[in-house]
């Protein structure tokens, strides 16, 4: 069979489908991957050919384009550049959809985030599976009204206009071309006959409300062969903090850096901290002797070697701190973050820390201590790798998706 896929051009939306594609690949299916040239390799790497996009449709690494973006920026200051790129993409939707129909494909899977993704599945009336690389929404009341609780408040006047001008694209762009109309909300609570959902149900909120059409698989950890020259004989036989923020703009924060200098400076810990490509480590100033600062970091590599993950809560991260079994000190920012803080925390298998512990080395330094010397933090950590093994990960996924495919051949109805 032959599968197209179209994740959000982001690391932490293209790395979950990585091992779900490379194991289609090594049942003798064919798979196409949309992105840009940032996740050219990785798709090869995992087996697959890729369709090159436009990179304007990439979410950018750095916030220079964002007034006052000293530390990390806030939701509203992404938000105009998050539905920047949604507009970028609607315009670009039509091009990748007749691009995809000369594939003569059996199948699609997309990220509800990909616009041009959603519109291929419309327009082509293949069989179509949604890929959601975070929590399953449409039937969570509980998220549902935190993401309202955070959207309170009147919008800046930039993000205002950026709302409009998504709006409007969108109207263009379904009569001239009878794309799907886009909403704000529509991003988060699309809904197909499979939608796979890479985390165990039982950390998933409301869990009970998601019926047969939702597959919690749980995360899929593969070695992405990202090591580079990273040294890592250097992490042997100490006690190993990983330190990062993930790859989106919300890592350029050298006022958190450097709170982790002080905190961490000449204790028994081996820290390997990473700023993230939008911030040169040289501007943090000398780093202390038992801290290794990159820009990126062989994640995977490192958390096998880890007692402790300080974490921004991206789902990937939050995942792949589980899988491994180390305790997590969450460092919530946006998004989903805030939601995976409180699961961790609430499930017993983490703290969550608040900016202002954050950015106290001594309190910093406390609650990393806590949660390495606590033993009760890694025995339920231990109990819930069960869930993770349990729940069949990428191999779970791609028998749901060959047999998905296999019946819906023909034209596809769409769920309500």
């Amino acid at each position: 069979m032959k599968f197209l896929f179209f994740p959000m051009q982001a690391h932490g939306h293209v790395n979950p489908m990585l091992p779900l594609i490379q194991e289609l690949v090594s049942r003798g299916d064919e798979v196409i991957v949309y992105v840009t040239r940032e996740f050219e390799a990785a798709v090869r790497n995992a087996g697959a050919s890729p369709r090159l996009l436009d990179d304007a449709l990439a979410v950018p690494s750095t916030v220079s384009v964002l007034p006052g973006a000293g530390g990390a920026p806030s939701m509203m200051q992404m938000m105009p550049v998050l539905l920047g790129i949604m507009r970028k993409s609607l315009r670009e939707a039509p091009r990748v959809v007749e691009r995809a129909r000369t594939e003569q494909a059996d199948c699609i899977v997309y990220d509800p985030m990909s616009v041009w993704g959603r519109a291929a599945a419309a327009k082509l009336q293949l069989p179509a599976a949604i890929f959601q690389t975070s929590f399953a929404l449409s039937h969570s009341p509980t998220i549902q009204q935190e993401m309202r609780k955070g959207m309170k408040g009147v919008p800046p006047p930039r993000a205002l206009l950026a709302i409009g001008r998504l709006l409007l694209t969108s109207e263009v762009m379904h009569w001239r071309h009878g794309m799907p109309r886009m909403s704000l909300g529509s991003a988060f609570t699309s809904v197909e006959d499979l939608n796979i959902i890479p985390v165990p149900r039982k950390y998933q909120p409301d869990a009970e409300s998601f019926d047969e059409r939702f597959l919690f698989v749980g995360p899929s950890v593969l070695s992405r062969n990202d090591r580079g020259d990273f040294p890592l004989e250097q992490l042997d036989g100490k006690p190993v903090l990983l330190i990062s923020l993930g790859t989106t703009p919300i890592n350029q924060q050298p006022g958190f850096y450097k709170a982790c200098f002080e905190a961490f400076r000449d204790t028994r810990w081996q820290v390997v901290m990473a700023c993230g490509k939008g911030l040169d480590p040289a501007t943090l100033g000398p780093a202390p002797s038992n801290i290794l600062v990159r820009q990126r970091v062989p994640q995977l590599e490192v958390l096998e070697r880890a007692r402790v993950f300080l974490t921004h809560g991206g789902m990937n991260s939050t995942m792949e701190g589980l899988w491994h079994g180390v305790p997590l000190a969450v460092f919530p920012q946006f998004g989903d973050q805030p939601f995976n803080a409180a699961r961790v925390s609430g499930l017993g298998l983490g703290a969550t820390l608040s900016a202002q512990d954050a950015l106290n080395p001594k309190a910093l330094r406390e609650a990393i201590e806590r949660l390495d010397t606590d033993p009760s933090y890694r025995s339920r950590l231990s109990e819930f790798q069960r869930e993770f093994r349990e729940a069949g990960g990428h191999r779970r996924a791609a028998d749901a998706l060959q047999q998905y495919a296999t019946t819906r051949r023909g034209p596809r109805q769409k769920a309500a």
